[in-house]
């Protein structure tokens, strides 16, 4: 099972559909892709303060090797390390882009995959919307309380059926 963190973004006006259509789910793993394709995975995610400390960090220890004759061995720990750091941060890098871009947590959800995830989420998303407004012109609706409910109901009742 993993765990999604939902995000959604809500202008004034919007319907359901299009709050819907501006749902992003963000998985909350380990990066094996960033790990090992660091500045392409964060290339496809358009995280580009990140992609520029990349960037930066690989020119420093360059510079730093070719000039201040650091060896390589400390170059390549260093760069392990940064992608190590990256696989891991990854989800909440994209979680604070997001976040800048006026996307509000919606919801955290467990599930198997991003189908099965956005299955859970819409499902309980739908049944939580607020009810339309009651208009004035009707008469309002009430429930029906059994005769039973006034009367006390009887004594020993345990769960939904009277007696054994």
């Amino acid at each position: 099972m993993a765990i999604w963190t939902v995000l959604s973004r809500t202008e004034p006006g919007d319907t359901a559909e299009a709050v819907a259509g501006r749902t992003v789910f963000v998985r909350e793993k380990f990066s094996w892709a960033t790990l090992f394709f660091a500045p392409f995975v964060l290339a496809r995610f358009r995280l580009w303060l990140p992609l520029a400390a990349y960037v930066a960090v690989v020119v420093v220890l360059q510079l730093a090797e070719h000039f201040a004759g650091l060896a390589q061995a400390v170059t390549d720990v260093v760069m392990a390390g940064f992608h190590l750091l990256l696989a891991f941060e990854l989800p909440a890098l994209r979680l604070r882009k997001l976040a800048r871009q006026g996307y509000e947590e919606a919801a955290v959800v467990i599930a198997r995959d991003r189908d099965e995830a956005e299955q859970r989420f819409f499902a309980d998303w739908v049944g939580a919307r607020p009810a339309p407004p009651v208009r004035a012109d009707l008469p309002a609706i009430r429930p029906m309380v059994p005769p039973a409910a006034f009367a006390g109901g009887q004594a020993g009742v345990i769960g939904a059926f009277p007696g054994a």
